[in-house]
């Protein structure tokens, strides 16, 4: 039996101890988000437009990892809406502005790896960048949209006399209690990522400007910023959506 599997194992006996029949819901997301991934891999090595495929499978994705744990209503609902547009967003905010960095593609330290490699891929790597980002910032603004949406639902439910404006300022009071920890769970998430990349930095001896501009590590850094661009946007969105969603609830329960 194989290391992974006895993880797998491991993790999916976790899950169901833990969160017992949504814990499993869970562990089944996991799977059929990685068939996603992988399908959205292929399609995007068969010369499909990258942002295309990226944009309809994160759509997917949220849609699985939602309405398969939590059901459909009104929380999932907003953070549905609210996921599909910040992604979009953030795909126009990168675009623009990784292709003018330059950052796409392969660096100089990679030239040994290439040597091997064919050139003849044609993908555009600019766009394949932007796709990482974007799948990387996923999972993150899943989380926070719907520990928003939530919350707002709960003081909705709970507060026959509140108004949108108000739910809609808890939802951005929440949000910024969210803000600060889940900006340096990314920020650690990719630090982590590049963490051998430094010390072989340190071992060759590279001065720090040697390594703010190289190429893949500037690559790594875009990726951790505009993902806590993508969680900033998050924020407002999901409270906006989520309060003009719960109160349409309310008036057609009121007709």
């Amino acid at each position: 039996m194989s290391v992974p599997f006895i993880l797998i194992l491991i993790l999916l006996a976790l899950m169901i101890v833990v969160g017992g029949q949504r814990g499993l819901k869970s562990f089944l997301t996991l799977f059929f988000n990685f068939i996603m991934m992988f399908i959205l891999l292929v399609l995007i090595g068969a010369k499909f437009d990258p942002i295309k495929v990226t944009i309809v499978g994160c759509i997917i994705i949220t849609f699985i990892t939602l309405f398969f744990i939590n059901g459909i209503n009104v929380k999932t609902v907003s953070s549905l809406f609210s996921v599909t547009l910040v992604v979009i967003l953030t795909m126009l905010i990168t675009y623009g502005i990784s292709s003018n960095a330059n950052i796409q593609g392969f660096s100089k330290e990679q030239l040994e790896t290439t040597a091997y490699l064919s050139v003849y891929v044609q993908l555009n790597f600019a766009k394949v960048l932007i796709c990482e980002i974007l799948f990387g910032l996923l999972g993150a603004i899943i989380d926070v949209s719907i520990s928003i949406s939530s919350s707002m639902y709960e003081i909705y439910k709970n507060t026959a006399s509140t108004t949108p404006s108000n739910i809609f300022k808890s939802g951005l009071e929440i949000g910024k209690d969210i803000l600060g920890t889940m900006t340096n769970t990314l920020l650690f998430t990719y630090i982590g990522s590049f963490m051998t990349l430094i010390i072989y930095f340190s071992e060759l001896h590279y001065s720090f400007s040697d390594i703010i501009n190289s190429k893949i590590f500037c690559s790594e850094i875009f990726q951790s910023l505009f993902g806590g661009i993508g969680i900033i946007l998050i924020i407002p969105t999901t409270a906006f959506i989520a309060s003009k969603l719960l109160f349409f609830k309310r008036s057609d329960d009121s007709k």
